[in-house]
């Protein structure tokens, strides 16, 4: 019967023994479990129902709250511009951003653009010889001598600064920035003017200064400071939202250091939904807008619009929960209409507020379910109990088989590798002795002698090959039982190299250069020389057998602090990473065909490593498919007295 056959109903058989029980052990469990996650489900209902909605009215009502101190500081804006409106709201916390209305639906703050342009600079003709001078004629000196007398002889503080500017864009273009400066310099005073398009002339000058000034110089520095503080004012009713976005954009180019602007998030959030169609018609109840993620809610007089983002208005809402008790184990949670919950419950927060739910969710055990939870454990220890001895039988009944199966294939590879390789020697000797009987015994020519002669070399080949193979038999018996007799005594590293080639050259009959020795130094270890002159002769032979003409074997030696390190390399066939897992096992040979045309019954290297680790050493390969072995013998060193 095939081997695989012989296996397939042992291996079957386990396996049912070990799945049948586990499945049904793993099923009742699991029927077990799901029971009492249910009841402690139901009871956390029961538990936490009436809790969950004092807490949703909590949040209604705290909602309200903060909508009313909203729109309470918006009434009692009497002294307020929209802009410093803006940022009370902002900084109060709870909200994103806010738009401040008059009311009617028109935004007041951020504050649409606005144009003082004056037509006197169309027809007057000053203005025009001068816009000339500079964008036909080029001639920048002149035309800013021409500016210089329109901001002299205007009365309107708008037209002089915008000739100023004008003046100012001149003098860089003719590189003379110190009377750019100077004028710059000038304008930063103009606190209250605007410029032709609304902007505040002296944050404008700021800027300007600040790319045109030699940098990190004392009056940089001040000027830098100057328009971080005017950005941060809002107080200042001459700088518009839009200007302020724009520097607040700018500035940190002109800075190393990080600066952080509380309201400029709010700013661009604010612009971004003034330019939308339809957040001005939001009502007094929480809704989305088109703008993704955003929240809108008007109060109650329509003068404010608060803009919330999704994730600032879940921050909110929990914090709304503050002083609602809850035992350990849940918590609260919010959810987005559009968002699906896996809560334990979940309540709405009403129509109000976004339709918004407040949830419980589980971060711990279940305070509640003690009694639940020592009848899963109970469940569970006796279902792993069950399956673990289950486990553990197959296991015993698995190592059992393996090594039964391994100790009959150990015999049948025993029976077989000593029958061929005991047959081959004597088949020869046979051979040859009854060819010498069958020899004419009057023959006594010089012929007949020469052939007798080689005939028992022949024989005495074979005698020494069916020597080794028995020795190698009752070597590796004696180490695999732990009956090896070694004689420990201080070993010449030198001596042990030369005795093993001695042997090796003897049994082999190389006598060329194939086998090339490298100088050894002076080493010592502590071991039994007959044993290790085995080891490396038994690495010569196996870089023998697997390597074909021409070889090229090397032998070197070389040490560390603690081990002596002895290699054999070859030029032979190799091994792949699989076969080098396997290459120091009894009977296992590389290539079948070389063990055939040569003999081996695959238990060198086994003895090898058994030496080495009867010394207390290792043995290693490296080797790579057609190019080559590299084996090792790893030992420990001897310490001289010096050492």
């Amino acid at each position: 019967m095939p081997k695989s056959e012989r296996l397939a109903w042992p291996i079957l058989l386990l396996l049912m023994t070990v799945l049948v029980p586990s499945a049904g052990v793993v099923w009742m469990m699991r029927e077990a479990v799901r029971n009492e996650r249910l009841a402690s489900n139901q009871r956390l209902r029961e538990a936490y129902q009436i809790q969950l909605e004092a807490a949703g009215q909590a949040v209604r009502e705290r909602w309200s709250s903060h909508a009313s101190a909203s729109q309470a500081l918006s009434q009692n804006n009497d002294a307020r511009s929209p802009a410093r409106l803006f940022a009370d709201l902002v900084s109060r916390g709870g909200l994103d951003s806010v738009l401040i209305t008059d009311g009617q639906g028109d935004i007041l703050y951020p504050d649409p653009p606005r144009s003082l342009r004056r037509r006197t600079e169309s027809i007057d003709p000053l203005w025009l010889q001068a816009e000339k001078l500079e964008f036909t004629d080029r001639l920048f000196a002149e035309a800013a001598q021409a500016y210089t007398e329109l901001a002299a002889r205007s009365d309107d503080a708008v037209v002089s600064a915008r000739a100023r500017q004008a003046q100012v864009r001149c003098l860089i273009a003719a590189n003379d920035n110190a009377a750019a400066i100077e004028v710059l310099q000038s304008q930063r005073t103009y606190s209250a003017l605007y410029d032709a398009d609304g902007r505040s002339l002296a944050a404008a000058a700021e800027l300007r200064l600040l790319e045109i000034m030699p940098p990190q110089t004392a009056a940089w520095v001040e000027v830098r400071e100057s328009l971080h503080q005017r950005l941060g004012n809002y107080d200042d009713v001459t700088m518009t939202s839009a200007q302020r976005r724009f520097l607040m954009n700018q500035l940190p180019q002109f800075t190393d250091q990080p600066i952080d602007w509380p309201m400029q998030d709010a700013e661009v959030l604010a612009a971004q939904a003034a330019a939308t169609k339809g957040i001005t018609q939001a009502d007094a109840s929480l809704q989305p807008t088109s703008l993704p993620g955003l929240w809108a809610r008007a109060s109650s007089d329509d003068r404010l619009i608060e803009l919330y983002r999704t994730a600032t208005l879940r921050k909110t809402l929990l914090q709304l929960t503050d002083g609602s008790l809850l035992p350990s184990g849940v918590a609260f949670a919010v959810t987005a209409p559009t968002e699906t919950s896996d809560h334990l419950m979940d309540t709405s927060l009403g129509d109000d507020m976004g339709r918004w739910r407040l949830g419980l969710a589980m971060t711990g055990g279940d305070p509640f379910d003690d009694v639940s939870k020592q009848r899963r454990a109970v469940h569970l220890w006796i279902g792993l109990l069950v399956i673990a001895v289950t486990c553990v039988l197959a296991w015993l009944l698995a190592t059992s088989l393996r090594q039964r199966l391994r100790l009959a294939q150990l015999k049948n590879d025993l029976v077989a590798t000593v029958s061929h390789e005991l047959k081959t020697p004597l088949a020869s000797t046979r051979l040859l002795v009854d060819t010498l009987l069958s020899a004419d015994e009057n023959d006594d020519s010089q012929a007949n002698a020469k052939q007798t002669r080689e005939y028992l070399q022949l024989i005495s080949h074979e005698n020494a090959r069916l020597t080794r193979l028995i020795d190698n038999f009752l070597t590796f018996s004696r180490m695999d039982q732990d009956k090896a007799i070694l004689d420990f005594r201080t070993v010449d590293v030198g001596d042990l190299v030369n005795q093993a080639v001695t042997v090796f050259r003897e049994r082999s009959g190389i006598d060329d250069d194939s086998l090339q020795v490298d100088e050894v130094p002076e080493l010592s270890v502590s071991g039994d020389l007959d044993s290790l002159v085995t080891a490396v002769v038994n690495l010569l032979e196996n870089a023998w057998k697997y390597s074909e003409d021409p070889r090229k074997i090397t032998v070197t030696t070389d040490a560390d602090q603690q081990h002596v390190r002895l290699a054999v390399r070859d030029n032979g066939i190799g091994m792949s990473a699989r076969e080098i897992d396997r290459a120091f096992d009894r009977f296992y040979q590389v290539d079948q065909r070389v063990s055939r045309t040569r003999g081996g019954c695959g238990l060198g290297l086994g003895i090898v490593k058994a030496i080495a680790q009867s010394h207390g050493g290792s043995v290693r390969v490296e080797s790579e498919l057609g190019v080559g072995s590299r084996f090792t013998v790893c030992l420990p060193k001897l310490m001289t007295r010096t050492e």
